[in-house]
Parts: C-alpha cells; sequence; structure tokens
C-alpha cells in the first residue's frame, strides 16, 4: 500500500501531526512519503493508494473557524478518485473546520473517507491513534 501524508504547517504543529501520522501508518507495512503541500511529487500523487493532507485550523476562538491556508490546499493537484483522510491541529476549539476541511477537498475532487482535528497538545497520543483507526476503515 502506498500512502502519501501532505501537510500545511506555519507553527510546525501540523508538520509534527504528518510525520506521527506517518510513523504510524509506515509501521503498519505501508510505503509512507511525508511531504509539505510546497513540494509534491505528481506521480506519488497518482500511484497513492491513500492521501491524508493537513493544515492548522485558523479563526478566532470561539467562531470563525476554518482550514488555514486553504489557498495552498487549493492549488494540490485535482484528487479524483483518490481516498483522502483530512487532518488538522488545533490548540483549543476547532470548531466545524474539520467539515470545512472535507468540503474543500470534495470539491477538489476526493473522496475524504476520515476526518479530525488533532489537539496540538496531544499529537503524541491522537496522531498516531487517528492514522491506526483510518487504517482500520479503509480497505486499500
Amino acid at each position: 500500500m502506498k500512502i502519501v501524508v501532505l501537510h500545511q504547517s506555519r507553527t510546525g504543529n501540523t508538520k509534527r501531526a504528518a510525520e506521527l501520522i506517518g510513523g504510524a501508518v509506515q509501521s503498519s507495512g505501508a510505503e509512507v512519503t511525508v511531504r509539505p503541500i510546497s513540494n509534491i511529487d505528481y506521480k506519488e500523487l497518482a500511484d497513492a493508494d491513500l492521501i491524508f493532507v493537513g493544515t492548522w485550523v485558523d479563526g478566532l476562538i470561539l467562531l470563525g473557524h476554518r482550514p488555514g491556508d486553504s489557498g495552498k490546499i487549493k492549488k494540490v493537484p485535482k484528487l479524483w478518485n483518490k481516498k483522502v483522510v483530512a487532518f488538522m491541529t488545533h490548540a483549543l476549539n476547532p470548531g466545524n473546520a474539520a467539515e470545512k476541511m472535507t468540503s474543500l477537498l470534495e470539491e477538489h475532487g476526493a473522496t475524504v473517507v476520515a476526518a479530525r482535528s488533532l489537539n496540538r497538545h496531544k499529537l503524541e497520543l491522537e496522531a498516531p491513534a487517528f492514522a491506526s483507526e483510518v487504517l482500520s476503515l479503509v480497505n486499500v
């Protein structure tokens, strides 16, 4: 199984979540590549069985939550016929940002199979657990 983990990170939290997800997926025996969105390998995306796409939650503490830097996420090539997992990192309250990320990716042609926002203070626990949960749900 070939899996690509793409991330857009501002402070390093989403990059760390991507690395943790990649490590958890790799330990299951999959071939994994973790890359920033600014360094996409188009052949890797075309060959991938599953793609994780991550960014941070942007917005105010109580409202206006949305995917951070969504303009860069929109620059990812169309993901037609690809199983995609959306992940985000947040500090306090993610609101409905994961749902907005799902919509953004679906508008981009993806079949989103899971979406979650991970607390940046609990990445060491939440990111690998999420990756394992996704792998158990997805029949790739």
